[in-house]
């Protein structure tokens, strides 16, 4: 290609692009993608200048365009959600300009020489491509054609190619990602493959064993990354497979804790509920060391369900780990159902939403609870046998939809009434949150935590994001209350004597307040807050000390005040 010797005279430019089509707001906008970030470290390290990107369709091109003349490559991660927006951008790209154009990710593992004509790139490359993109870029670059593990070739398909030693790679830098700007999030993976075989999942359906990288790795990609950051972190560990080894588990943990005396981060990981059965008193260390979110495969709250997808957890079992989470002052803890699954019918799903509500009520302000759909994930066994769950596939390559909608139904439950299950499951549990709230069986400490995690580490869980946070007044108090830690207290945590002598302070702008609602003591309250101090109040309004206490808990409890050791 002609471009070849001036792009020569710098470093090649590589863009490495993950993209899905045009839903703003979408997960994988928020979590780092990993494998691209890797890709681009590994490059960097060896003579390339390589960014990552994630956005859009729209924005993927847009940004494109812009570097189109500095490109030598394109690299795009191909899943199973974006192969129709992978292939048509690869297909203009190819029709306008002259970079190469490669392909990767986990989608290949399925593909074939049929696909080379589909997606049109110069290369289809199988498996983790620390080494194969490296090789095939250098080819190019030498003016050389040659074959690379794992690349599809019109004359023959290739195997995925598996790696075993991370540690001979370069660790992934956020600073990677184009047009980088630091957000809390900090995602890190710590094994690749998994030794479950859910009956649902593509990680568990198409890898071959569990690699796990070792404790000390782990932490030292962590320690680099946090020397690079500038505010408070929240590690975000992605892989399936966190708690799995309980001896390295407790290594990683002690470092954590350790590297908390220096670093100001929290994290979140995924934690299987039947290994936590078993090994409960982990949790308790896990929170000790910084975990304030955890993920467990819930699914569905009816057994036989749980045992056909291959869970290995009981219903029980995930009843008894939100006990002990909430026991053992977990902020949050979340996990999903499948809505339409194996199965499925009236009579699961309201055993399902029985059991979900019974987990509330156990853990009032803990869980964050979501839905899906079941998506037939290429590999998995119930895209390979559908019938065997007695799920109908209507879209088994989910053309139609982008998770929002369901591709299938059960024998026993049509599209329309898989929908309509979901939607009053989700009515149910979200009135009951409510409700819980409305009761005040939330404790306020976990409110006040939810608060802190959502304003010092961008994390916002369900009660925060669909209650909390539409009171604008509660919103105003948490945040003051917050910044000023140890300034500002509430009621319950001033001693005897600060609840004479602490000055009270209006927390809302009185244009927040419905004054009309407000008694003619509160009012007065309000009005002299910042001058006086409770005593001073109380001779003020002429009240007895035991009145006294009465109103400002209930201004308290209202979000109106809070109380200062001065003014």
């Amino acid at each position: 290609m002609d471009f070849i010797s001036e792009t020569m005279t710098n470093k090649p430019e590589i863009l490495l692009v993950y993209t899905q089509r045009m839903v703003r707001g979408r997960t994988f906008e928020m979590i780092e993608n990993l494998g691209i970030l890797t890709l681009a470290a590994q490059l960097n390290a060896n003579g390339f200048e390589a960014k990552a990107y994630t956005g859009i369709t729209t924005d993927a091109v847009k940004t494109i365009e812009k570097m189109k003349g500095r490109l030598f490559a394109v690299c795009f991660y191909c899943d199973f959600d974006n192969r129709s927006t992978v292939a048509a951008i690869i297909n203009y790209l190819k029709k306008h300009h002259d970079f190469y154009v490669v392909m990767g990710g986990p989608q290949t593992l399925h593909m074939t020489q049929k696909d080379l004509a589909i997606y049109e790139a110069d290369a289809i490359l199988k498996g983790e491509g620390e080494e194969t993109l490296l090789a095939w870029l250098n080819a190019r670059i030498q003016g050389k054609d040659i074959i690379v593990t794992g690349e599809i070739r019109a004359s023959q398909n290739a195997d995925y190619v598996y790696l075993e030693d991370f540690s001979q790679y370069a660790l992934p830098r956020n600073e990677d990602a184009l047009n980088y700007a630091e957000r809390p999030l900090l995602s890190v993976i710590t094994a690749r493959g998994c030794p479950y075989r859910c009956a649902f999942c593509f990680e568990g359906g198409n890898s071959k064993k569990l690699r796990m990288r070792r404790a000390e790795e782990v932490l030292n990609e962590i320690e680099e990354r946090l020397k690079r950051s500038h505010g408070p972190r929240y590690l975000f560990f992605c892989d399936d497979t966190f708690t799995t080894n309980p001896v390295r588990l407790r290594k990683i943990l002690s470092g954590l804790k350790t590297l908390r005396e220096t670093y100001d981060f929290v994290w979140f990981c995924e934690g299987h509920p039947g290994f936590l059965v078993k090994h409960s008193k982990l949790i308790g260390e896990m929170i000790a060391s910084g975990m304030v979110r955890m993920q467990i495969g819930m699914e569905s709250g009816v057994d036989e369900v749980l045992e056909a997808y291959g869970k290995q957890a009981k219903p029980a079992d995930i009843q008894k780990v939100v006990e002990i989470c909430f026991a053992e002052g977990l902020p949050q803890l979340t996990g999903n159902y499948i809505i339409g699954g194996a199965f499925e019918t009236e009579a699961t799903l309201e055993a399902t939403t029985t059991t979900v509500l019974e987990l509330l009520d156990l853990a009032p302000g803990m869980l964050d609870l979501s839905t899906t759909f079941i998506m037939p994930l290429p590999g998995t066994q119930i895209y390979n046998h559908p019938e065997k769950f007695g799920i109908v596939l209507e879209d088994r390559e989910c053309i139609t939809a982008i998770e929002d909608f369901p591709v299938n139904h059960t024998q026993g439950l049509s599209l329309p009434e898989v929908c309509m299950g979901r939607s009053r499951f989700i009515t149910k549990v979200s009135n009951k949150m409510k409700e819980q709230f409305a009761a005040g069986l939330v404790p306020k400490e976990r409110i006040r935590q939810d608060f802190k995690l959502a304003f010092k580490y961008g994390l916002a869980a369900g009660y925060l994001k669909f209650i909390y946070a539409k009171n604008k007044v509660m919103v105003d108090y948490y945040k003051k209350l917050i910044d000023y830690d140890g300034l500002l207290k509430e009621w319950h945590e001033l001693s005897e004597d600060e609840q004479k002598n602490w000055i009270i302070q209006k927390i809302p702008d009185l244009s927040m307040i419905d004054i009309k609602a407000l008694t003619q003591n509160e009012f007065e309250c309000l009005r002299y807050s910042g001058k006086v101090t409770i005593s001073e109040m109380t001779e003020i309004l002429k009240l007895s000390a035991e009145k006294m206490k009465k109103l400002l808990m209930k201004m308290s409890d209202d979000y109106l005040i809070l109380f200062s050791e001065v003014i």
